[in-house]
């Protein structure tokens, strides 16, 4: 680049003096002759400056300095294993959120339908049970469990009150007084249980009971019609939102996988490629600059008066020193339309010799044989 600044300043120079000096005696600059004008310039080259948005550790560096490359092939390629990663979970995410979506768009299946009205089914009976309660066999057989209760006390009773005659006279043991004792306790807990349960039959379910087996009921209707009127329209966008976001992942990832390696964008070649492997780049960052190959034009400087003669598309021939004996073809492609060097006021024809404008030649350099900094002469063709 250095020398290529240092070459483009030359190619000024050499515009100027002339002028300068006067020698130029037609007080423009180049040298006339029967074929056209002949400029003095630098051949010049694109330069392409190639990184990854994303960076990473350097794994391999696939080609050299200097090496020509085609368009698309890899230069830099960087560690990939944790995107690769990333990716697997986006794929699986994306599809996980489809399948959801699947199945809200598809509604409720029918065996789910038919589950859910037997629920309803179930408490409904449980209701109905509670409302009816006790039924009257129910009630019947407390009342025959009192009724033998009763008999086992009153049977308990006596025995007790034999034993306790006998035990003061010592005719038994305190054992046997004890067992009958025990025998008389049961049977009267046992009587309180049985009247109590009988109460608890005779005045049926509490309200609070049928009040909760109610509520229940509604919430299994309620369930059964949310299941048959299948997935609100909000779940459904919001199902479809989550597949959108996670594709839009999905695509992220793979955008940095692509920057995971650096390509070359078109045929050029490599300048600079100063990483190697196990380096660490930060995104952004320039890995390679390629000077591409049909990128190729010489800068050249026209005064102010000679412009009205150059015009877009003009052919021109080009020599270089290296080829002496060859000539190059080209064509402008680019006028400057400022001018360089140019006075504060410009009041002479003399002092309008001083500005000149940047005129860009294209060459034809199919074989490769020019290189950008070399020094080349342009005739322009009448």
């Amino acid at each position: 680049m250095r020398k290529r600044r240092i070459a483009g300043i030359i190619g000024k120079l050499v515009v100027i003096l002339p002028m300068i000096t006067g020698g130029c005696t037609t007080g423009s600059f180049g040298f006339s002759n029967d074929k056209g004008k002949l400029y003095s310039g630098t051949i010049e080259t694109r330069e392409i400056r190639v990184g990854s948005k994303v960076g990473g550790r350097v794994e391999a560096v696939m080609v050299n300095e200097g090496e020509e490359v085609k368009g698309g092939q890899v230069l830099v390629r960087f560690d990939s294993a944790e995107l690769e990663a990333q990716l697997l979970q986006a794929e699986a995410r994306v599809s996980q959120q489809k399948a959801r979506l699947e199945k809200l768009e598809r509604g409720s299946r029918p065996e789910e339908v038919a589950q859910a009205r037997a629920v309803t089914e179930i408490a409904r009976a449980n209701l109905e049970a509670v409302r009816t309660w006790p039924r009257p066999e129910e009630v019947a057989q407390g009342r025959a469990s009192v009724l033998a209760a009763e008999a086992d006390v009153n049977s308990a009773e006596n025995a007790f009150e034999r034993i306790s005659k006998l035990r003061s006279t010592g005719d038994i043991s305190k054992q046997e007084y004890d067992s009958a004792k025990y025998r008389l306790d049961n049977t009267r807990a046992r009587l309180d249980a049985e009247r109590k349960r009988l109460d608890v039959l005779l005045n049926g379910s509490r309200k609070e009971d049928i009040k909760a087996v109610e509520e229940k009921l509604r919430q299994t209707q309620e369930a059964e019609r949310l299941v048959i009127k299948g997935p609100r329209n909000e779940d459904i966008a919001d199902a479809r939102a989550q597949v959108q976001e996670a594709e839009a992942r999905l695509a992220q990832i793979r955008v940095q996988m692509s920057e995971s390696q650096v390509n070359a964008p078109v045929d050029a070649i490599v300048e600079i490629l100063p990483v190697r492997p196990g380096d660490l780049i930060v995104p952004n960052q320039t890995v390679a600059r390629l000077l591409e190959k049909d990128q190729i034009w010489v800068r050249i400087y026209i005064p102010e008066p000679q412009l009205g003669l150059i015009r877009m598309g003009q052919k021109a021939r080009i020599k270089v020193d290296t080829f002496a004996d060859r000539t190059f073809d080209g064509v402008i492609e680019q006028i400057n339309s400022q001018g360089e060097f140019t006075p504060r006021n410009i009041q002479s024809r003399d002092e309008r010799n001083h500005q000149v404008f940047g005129v860009k030649v294209r060459i034809d350099n199919r074989e490769g044989r020019l290189k950008s900094g070399m020094a080349a002469e342009v005739t322009l063709e009448k």
